[in-house]
């Protein structure tokens, strides 16, 4: 095994677009580590890089300590397994599994072990003697993975693997391959559009935009504590509700005012967040996650300055929980993807991003409990979970901590 260091890796092709920029990442020895974002963001070109299967135009790769910038593919000891399974359907599962050490001249004998071995580890023993087209698309891609850890390489690359498999399938083949690479144990790199494989599978996860490195952290602090506007709306589902705020002190009480609403701040957020201070009389972005509004009929002696009222706009019955959309006339901040689009089409048809700012009140989710009885049309009263209100610089769009 053997860790992956990414010093400075940049890509930039001929018609001068930087795919990757000066991305400084270090996969350990052992570790799987999903890096996640949205389509065209650098995530599998990163991978490509790693792989060798794309040129590096700038920085210094290294795995096991030895720069490879200039090594083939074939000769870094990784192993690829694909979103489109690439299997040999002629062959059956067995030499499938074993191919890549039947062109290495391994002996029969030990040939015959290590497929096996590893079909025993992925239940494909009973298959070895089916072709790829008998069988279901997980266990299709169970046999990419054997084809791979039966090389027993330093590096997993895995590309996007369960894109092809249907919402139960993905859940299954989840934890099928955490189970197996902690088994097995190899450093493992996982790249991926889908947040809830990152945050269920990964050691740590790496969010990626615009060929930018953002965060890089394990699953929960991404979730709890994220460094910027994008991480914060991109991890969780519903994403973080974003609106512009304004801090105030009122009298020794601290105000939070959203829109034509004001909440009530402890002392302790300042206390913990004293960067704050400085935003007294500013306009400031406030994030809330969806799980930190709650039904405040269901809620107690939740204090009434810490509550939020909202038309009921749409309900979502899960079964154990509602998600519940509600309108409120706070200033809604735009996802900065949502910023991407032509100039003519936000002048045409949005009039502007200032108009669609001030135009279009925010729509804001909570996740309220099963027993919640609103319904859409309904003003409804929100308790909200002050205390774990994000807070986000407007112009830099970073986290406001310490």
């Amino acid at each position: 095994m053997a860790d992956v260091v990414l010093d400075g890796v940049e890509k930039e092709y001929e018609n001068g677009f930087k795919a990757v920029t000066d991305l400084n990442l270090t996969i350990e020895d052992g570790e799987f580590l999903v890096m996640v974002g949205p389509s065209g963001c650098g995530k599998s070109t990163t991978l490509r890089m790693i792989a060798g299967l794309e040129d590096i135009t700038g920085g210094k790769l290294m795995i096991g300590g030895n720069v490879v910038n200039d090594v083939e593919p074939k000769d870094r000891d990784i192993a690829m397994v694909f979103q489109n399974y690439a299997l040999y359907p002629h062959m059956t599962v067995g030499d499938n599994i074993g191919f890549a050490l039947k062109l290495a001249k391994t002996p029969k004998d030990e040939l015959d072990a290590r497929v096996n071995d590893a079909a025993r580890v992925l239940e494909l023993t009973e298959l070895l003697d089916r072709k790829p087209g008998q069988l279901s698309g997980g266990q299709r891609q169970r046999v990419a993975m054997g084809r791979a850890i039966v090389r027993r390489p330093k590096v997993f690359l895995l590309d996007e693997p369960l894109s092809n498999l249907d919402a139960k399938l993905r859940v299954q083949m989840r934890a099928e391959i955490t189970e197996l690479q902690r088994e097995v144990g190899v450093t493992s790199f996982y790249v991926t559009h889908d947040q809830i494989e990152a945050m269920t599978m990964a050691d740590r996860v790496a969010v990626i935009n615009r060929g930018l490195l953002q965060q890089v952290d394990p699953p929960q602090k991404l979730y709890d504590d994220p460094d910027n506007l994008f991480v914060a709306a991109f991890i969780g589902s519903p994403s973080m509700n974003l609106m512009e705020g304004q801090l105030d002190r009122d009298g020794g009480a601290i105000a939070l005012t959203v829109g034509s609403q004001t909440l009530e701040v402890p002392a302790s957020v300042l206390a913990a967040r004293p960067a704050l201070e400085g935003y007294f009389g500013r306009t400031i972005v406030a994030g809330i996650r969806p799980k930190e509004l709650e039904d405040a009929s269901l809620a107690g002696d939740h204090p009434a300055g810490q509550r939020l009222r909202g038309k009921i706009e749409n309900v979502e019955a899960l079964g154990f929980e509602r998600i519940v959309h509600f309108e409120m006339d706070a200033v809604p901040v735009v996802s900065e993807d949502a910023l991407e689009l032509p100039e003519d089409i936000i002048s045409a048809e949005l009039g502007g991003y200032d108009d669609v700012k001030s135009a279009h009140p925010s729509r804001v989710a909570g996740r309220f409990d099963a027993m919640s009885t609103v319904r859409p049309g309904d003003m409804a009263e929100v308790a909200v979970s002050v205390e774990r209100i994000h807070y986000f610089d407007l112009d830099s769009g970073l986290a406001v901590r310490s």
